[in-house]
């Protein structure tokens, strides 16, 4: 079992890296980068996997070293995660404000030029 919670949690710990990375190191910044909902999904069900793992309670092997620093390594890259996935939100939420301001822009041009149209 302790082999199974450390695999299934150095597997987690990889996904997370990877897309915090991901998210982080999109110089454009991250209303550029895109994340994809199956990617989202399968992450989920990592930590979910994690989380029903460790539910479980401590065996005495759990609290060996390796185990601990693997754990702590894990909250760790969870805090990034949630760190990086704020910003997104927050970048993708004034993207979208950008773009509801520019589809009112076209809108009210559009109106306009059929106002001009029919006045000519």
């Amino acid at each position: 079992m302790e082999s199974e919670v450390i695999a299934v949690m150095e597997e987690a710990n990889c996904a997370i890296k990877g897309l915090v990375s991901r998210l982080s190191g999109n110089t454009a910044g991250a209303d550029q980068a895109t994340l994809l909902s199956n990617e989202m999904k399968a992450l989920s069900q990592k930590l979910a996997h994690v989380a029903k793992l460790l539910g479980h309670p401590p065996s005495i092997r759990a609290q060996e070293h390796a185990s601990q620093v693997l754990l702590n390594e894990y909250v760790d890259n969870l805090t990034k995660l949630k760190a990086v996935l704020e910003k997104a939100k927050d970048a993708l939420g004034k993207r979208r404000d950008r773009l509801k301001q520019d589809l009112e822009h076209l809108n009210s041009t559009q109106c306009w030029v059929e106002t001009f149209r029919s006045t000519n």
